[in-house]
């Protein structure tokens, strides 16, 4: 089979598959990709078990064959081409041979019968959501989605399907984010409406969420969405993502969120953000304690720390407070330094009970009232005394 295609095109291409393909020695084609032709398109597949990835290329195609070859060694070999250069690829046999210009290689190839079958969607897309919008989401929430396997079900993204909403929530015990993503009226289909009576929410693992964020480029204006049986496919400007979901009940988390708030205390973020960064210098690589310190008649916030071994620290900031009492809340810094990192706006509201319940960081400041729910809440835990 012979194909010559373009170097950004395959490129592309390769710089997902390579993220999705598997490492483990034990089995040596998961290291490869899978190059075919399909009905006169030309199709790459990349997969470690837990993610597929296909990609179509534009490309003109001579023959019919599949091979699984490499797919760091023959990235490496695309991606240091001159950018615009035409590339010819020959199958014969088990190996490939690629040229371009005055480069070239030849490199030895598995029994394509050996590489895994990745799953392949047999209906309808049931849901289009806005690109953009869903990759803030999914910036946002993957940082506080659970590394600890203990608890499988927190090491992913729970989406809640409503009937034009999808609530989107992560934690890892810690600190909680929801970001609320609203579905376009033009892109309820009455095959979503059906699926969202019938099953109220999904578990998505983190891998194949992150790669659908490296996927979505500032030109991709949709996504498409699609769930049959415990798999969920992606398909994003010509990339298809598959994956499974994760079997487990998510923590039933909007029971946690408090309803309203006795202090609310609107601040600089970009303050905010400095006093804590200084605030971790004074604890255990940001795994230590620190203060923060509501005084509702100075207007002020104050956030401290101490250590036996470094010194001290405070920082005194001008805020707009509403709330009676003082009141001095403990954190693990690194939460609320999370949580202020995927905020962007110049303002930053903190909500806040008590010493021991949880608080919110919003963007903005508070025109509505403090239970009602903005795009974006990031939750975090005090440390308890």
């Amino acid at each position: 089979m012979h194909i010559v295609c373009t170097q950004e095109n395959i490129a592309r291409a390769l710089s997902f598959l390579e993220r999705a393909s598997g490492k483990q020695s034990t089995l040596p084609i998961l290291s490869n990709f899978l190059l075919r032709n399909d009905n006169g398109n030309l199709k790459l597949s990349a997969t470690n078990l837990e993610i597929g990835v296909t990609a179509y290329v534009s490309a003109k195609i001579e023959g019919t064959s599949e091979i699984a070859v490499p797919v760091k060694i023959v990235s490496n070999f695309i991606h240091n081409l001159p950018a615009g250069d035409v590339v010819s690829m020959d199958i014969e046999g088990n190996s490939v041979s690629l040229e371009s210009g005055g480069y070239n290689m030849k490199i030895k190839g598995l029994d394509p019968k050996d590489f895994p079958i990745i799953p392949e969607k047999q209906g309808k897309y049931i849901l289009t959501l806005p690109a953009q919008e869903l990759k803030t989401a999914l910036q946002e929430l993957l940082p506080c989605v659970s590394v600890n396997e203990s608890r499988i079900e927190l090491t992913g993204v729970n989406f809640l399907f409503m009937e034009n909403e999808i609530h989107m929530a992560a934690t890892d015990s810690f600190r909680l984010a929801e970001y609320i993503l609203s579905v376009p009226k033009k892109d309820i289909s009455p095959e979503y409406a059906s699926f969202a009576e019938q099953n109220q929410s999904f578990i998505i693992p983190q891998m194949p969420l992150q790669e659908i964020a490296r996927v979505i480029s500032p030109e991709t204006e949709s996504v498409k969405v699609s769930f049959e049986e415990n798999q969920v496919f992606f398909e994003i400007d010509g990339i298809s993502i598959v994956s499974r979901v994760i079997n487990g009940k998510y923590p039933d988390y909007k029971q946690i969120l408090p309803k309203t708030y006795t202090y609310e205390a609107m601040v600089s973020r970009e303050e905010f953000l400095r006093a804590v960064r200084m605030a971790g210098v004074f604890t255990s690589q940001m795994n230590g304690e620190m203060s923060i310190a509501i005084i509702p008649g100075k207007s002020e916030m104050r956030i401290s720390s101490k250590s036996a071994d470094v010194g001290e620290n405070e920082t005194v900031l001008h805020c707009d407070v509403a709330g009676n009492d003082p009141l001095e809340i403990i954190f693990n810094p690194r939460y609320i330094l999370d949580g202020l990192n995927v905020l962007d706006s110049e303002k930053v509201t903190f909500f806040a009970n008590s010493n021991s319940t949880p608080v919110a960081l919003k963007g903005g400041s508070s025109d509505k009232s403090a239970g009602e729910k903005d795009n974006f809440l990031y939750i975090a835990m005090p440390v308890r005394k």
